[in-house]
């Protein structure tokens, strides 16, 4: 029985130390009492294929979110500052962004962004990356 309670014990503390802290500085934020909304996606940037979410709250220049227990991996990141405050990105009636927005490695500036340009890698112990939104 008592190896049982130290095996679960060593098995918990492994898959801790297998996990990162990344921190996202979204630049250029207009301040405002609105959000801005982060996801970390690792297949697509489809909402459902993103494992890690985070906001913080729009103040003038930078907001930095910082997502814990992040597996390491490839992923990219979608950034948007909801001015509004419905917890959506506004978009125009031929789709294209209504509210500032912006991708890891800053792709999406002349067309929809290419998810596999936008990759980073995320690396124990942590990963910061930096993000304009426009």
């Amino acid at each position: 029985m008592r190896s049982v309670g130290l095996t679960a014990v060593l098995l918990l503390s492994v898959s801790s130390a297998h996990a990162a802290t990344l921190t996202i500085r979204a630049q250029g934020v207009q301040p405002d009492r609105s959000m801005v909304y982060a996801g970390i996606c690792d297949t697509s940037f489809d909402e459902a294929t993103c494992p890690y979410k985070d906001r913080g709250r729009a103040t003038s220049g930078t907001v930095e979110l910082r997502i814990r227990n992040v597996k390491p991996g490839s992923y990219a990141i979608a950034v948007f500052h909801d001015v509004n405050g419905n917890g959506k990105l506004d978009r125009s009636f031929i789709g294209l962004p209504n509210e500032p927005y912006g991708f890891s490695n800053d792709v999406g500036r002349r067309g929809p962004p290419n998810f596999e340009a936008a990759r980073i890698v995320v690396t124990e112990p942590a990963t910061t990356v930096v993000i304009p939104i426009r």
